[in-house]
Order: structure tokens, then C-alpha cells, then sequence
């Protein structure tokens, strides 16, 4: 009677400490304080006379769960509308800012046919706590731009405390991957590249 008696006993105390190992937080990203931006280089024979451009993001959501035993445990959701993407460049004139962004929702992005841009975290790796609530690791997940989703790897420098966190990064990402034919203008001579650096400060509160 006392072995039975036992089991649930220990079925409860096994269940008490799985909770506490997989205790988390959750993080949502405030679009006010946080940013993403696109940096697009020149290429081409006259790329001399052309520009690089930069692309903000301007709306944008998501949110973070992060494991109290650290940073090893969490995972990343995040949704970019396609269409809140705007140029950032200060060379190029008023008319100019209009058609590259024209060409960039009608012709690049079809922002109108593809509307949403996502990541889904599947995995984070590599962790390494770089000082007090400090991280650096390697984020594993899902992109997926233009209807085509990608498994892809973002390194990723975090501080994390129990009300606040904040992440910077880059990922560099190659358009035609997403069956995205880069920019292009005077036949051809002057050209965006076809990689692209997605950069991001994401700062998330407790929710």
C-alpha cells in the first residue's frame, strides 16, 4: 500500500520540476522603439552615377519567448507587412524616391500578391553569455519573403532581464533565393545587388 501510495506522490513532484525547467517568459515587440532597415548596394557599369539605397520597415510585430533557465530555450515570432517598406535615402529626389518605390512594391516585391513577410524560430544555438543579462547566439528559423520560405541562421546579440529585452543583428540574404529579380534601370547597366543586409534592433517588453 505504501509503494502505490508513493507513485502519485512522485508523478507529482516529476511533473512540478518539468514545469519549472520549462518556466518562460514572454517578450512583445514594441514597433515605437525598435527598428529595421535594408541596406541595398550598386552594382552594374554605371553604378558610378547611381546611389545605394536604404529601405525602413514601418510596420512590424512579433513577440519572444525566452526559457527563465536561459537563452537556449526560446523562440522568435515575427510579421513585417510588406507593403509598410519605404525609402530611406536622403541623395535622390522627391520623383526618384517615388519610382524606386513603385518598382520596389510593383515589380521587386509584389507587395500587393505577397503581402505579408514572416520568421518562425525553430531552434537557437551556439548561446554564450557575454556579461550581467548579456547574450550572443545563433537563431534558426523560417523566412519567408516574396511566397518562398527559406530555412535560415541569424547571429544575434542580446540583454535579456525579466522586464525588457533587446536584440541586435544583420542577416544578409540573397533576392533571388525568393525568386526576387533584383532592381534594375537604364538596361540593365545600373542595378541593386543581389544581396541585401537586413539589419534590426528589436527592443520587447514583458508581457
Amino acid at each position: 500500500m505504501k509503494r502505490l501510495s508513493a507513485i502519485p506522490l512522485f508523478l507529482t513532484l516529476v511533473a512540478f520540476i518539468a514545469a519549472a525547467q520549462t518556466k518562460t517568459r514572454t517578450y512583445t515587440i514594441v514597433p515605437a522603439e525598435s527598428s529595421f532597415w535594408v541596406f541595398a548596394g550598386k552594382t552594374g557599369l554605371f553604378s558610378g552615377l547611381a546611389h545605394d539605397h536604404e529601405i525602413g520597415v514601418k510596420s512590424f510585430s512579433g513577440r519572444v519567448v525566452v526559457s527563465e533557465a536561459g537563452a537556449t530555450g526560446g523562440s522568435l515570432e515575427l510579421e513585417i507587412d510588406a507593403q509598410s517598406l519605404v525609402v530611406l535615402d536622403k541623395k535622390p529626389s522627391e520623383e526618384d524616391k517615388k519610382k524606386i518605390f513603385n518598382s520596389m512594391h510593383n515589380e521587386v516585391l509584389e507587395s500587393s500578391k505577397h503581402p505579408k513577410i514572416t520568421f518562425k524560430s525553430v531552434s537557437v544555438s551556439d548561446v554564450k553569455q557575454t556579461g550581467n543579462d548579456a547574450y550572443s547566439f545563433v537563431v534558426n528559423g523560417d523566412l519567408t519573403l516574396h511566397g518562398v520560405t527559406k530555412r535560415i541562421a541569424v547571429s544575434v546579440a542580446a540583454t535579456i532581464t525579466p522586464q525588457q529585452l533587446r536584440a541586435i543583428g544583420k542577416y544578409t540574404l540573397k533576392q533571388t533565393d525568393y525568386g526576387i529579380k533584383p532592381y534594375s534601370a537604364a538596361g540593365g547597366t545600373i542595378k541593386v545587388k543581389n544581396e541585401v543586409v537586413v539589419n534590426f534592433n528589436i527592443v520587447a517588453k514583458a508581457s
